[in-house]
């Protein structure tokens, strides 16, 4: 019971309305009464069994999906959802970096966010990822908070459609109390701690002012992380992400780009295609940068070499178009 209690009460990133609904199937184990998995299994038109994929490789770009409410672990709330685990997409972001046959990386997120647990951890990861591939962000339908937290990691964010919606950067965090729900059972639960704070915010009775401070005291720490996070991701300063972005709103499309929360629209396919065509284009340059001379006696033979390809050169001229060439 106290684990449902917790996971209720915990920070959440989270668009406000998905909250509601997590709460809503969770108040019904908290009253004892049993989850109709099966009426929810018809509900949602599909079983609750949510096998986490991997990534898919297209031509040589691998895309990770991310996807429903975003949890730590796999839970009650990823099998209704299709949600993610923040462990798992973590596990499959380093398969993808280590696999050779893998050049890109394309987060692909719908998402309204999650818990806040293991969400700085994946978002830090993606971070950390980009020294070694190049990994961006293309959103679909929905990219809100914890989703945004972990997106905005990449080096670039991307929206599919002009009506994906993202932001809802903010944290929430709420208090149950469940004495008046025992009261009617006939139950009442008394504790025993040691250390002013242990149960400050205690859900076996009404919630004290010094325990609601206790709480947004909490969300307020965890609500700058987030700021701080995206200010870093995004190259702005946390002023800019507090006036323009972080005010928990939603935005839709281009009002997300012209708040600096992504960078374009772009489906897929021509996603795919951008990133191999820098591919190449760094390949080129790399291949150049290789082949440029390096010492003067490199330049030297190259410009002789020049002469004799080109007769009538002479030196000077073939030192400068050597080093043009290059």
């Amino acid at each position: 019971m106290n684990n449902f209690i917790n996971i209720i009460n915990a920070p959440w990133a989270i668009e406000p309305g998905k909250l509601l609904e997590i709460q809503a199937i969770y108040a019904t184990r908290l009253r004892g009464e049993k989850i109709d998995l099966e009426a929810i299994e018809k509900r949602l038109g599909r079983p609750l069994a949510n096998e986490p994929k991997a990534f898919d490789i297209i031509d040589g770009v691998a895309v990770l999906p991310i996807e429903g409410i975003i949890a730590k672990r796999m839970n009650l709330f990823t099998q209704i959802s299709g949600g993610t685990s923040t462990q798992i997409a973590a596990q499959s972001l380093q398969s993808a970096l280590l696999d050779p046959s893998v050049h890109s990386i394309i987060l692909s997120i719908d998402s309204p966010g999650g818990t806040v647990d293991g969400t700085e951890a994946l978002a830090n990861a993606v971070h950390a990822a980009r020294l070694q591939k190049p990994v961006v962000t293309l959103a679909s339908g929905t990219i809100c908070s914890a989703a945004y937290w972990i997106g905005s990691a990449a080096q670039s964010v991307f929206l599919a459609d002009g009506t994906t919606q993202a932001g809802s950067i903010g944290v929430v965090s709420t208090h149950t109390d469940i004495s008046g729900s025992q009261a009617a059972q006939g139950v009442k639960t008394s504790e025993i701690t040691a250390g002013r704070y242990k149960r400050i915010a205690s859900n076996y009775a009404p919630l004290s002012e010094e325990g609601r401070q206790t709480i947004q005291n909490q969300v307020d720490y965890t609500y700058s992380l987030f700021v701080e996070a995206v200010a870093k991701n995004r190259g702005v300063s946390t002023a800019t992400v507090l006036r323009d972005m972080a005010d928990g709103k939603v935005f839709v499309g281009k009002q997300a780009i012209d708040a600096g929360l992504a960078d374009g629209i772009v489906t897929m396919p021509n996603l795919v295609s951008m990133l191999n065509k820098d591919r190449t284009a760094a390949k080129a340059a790399s291949a150049s940068a290789a082949n440029r001379p390096k010492t003067r006696a490199e330049l030297d033979q190259a410009a002789k070499n020049y002469m004799r390809s080109r007769p009538g050169t002479d030196y000077l001229s073939a030192v400068k178009a050597v080093e043009r060439l290059a």
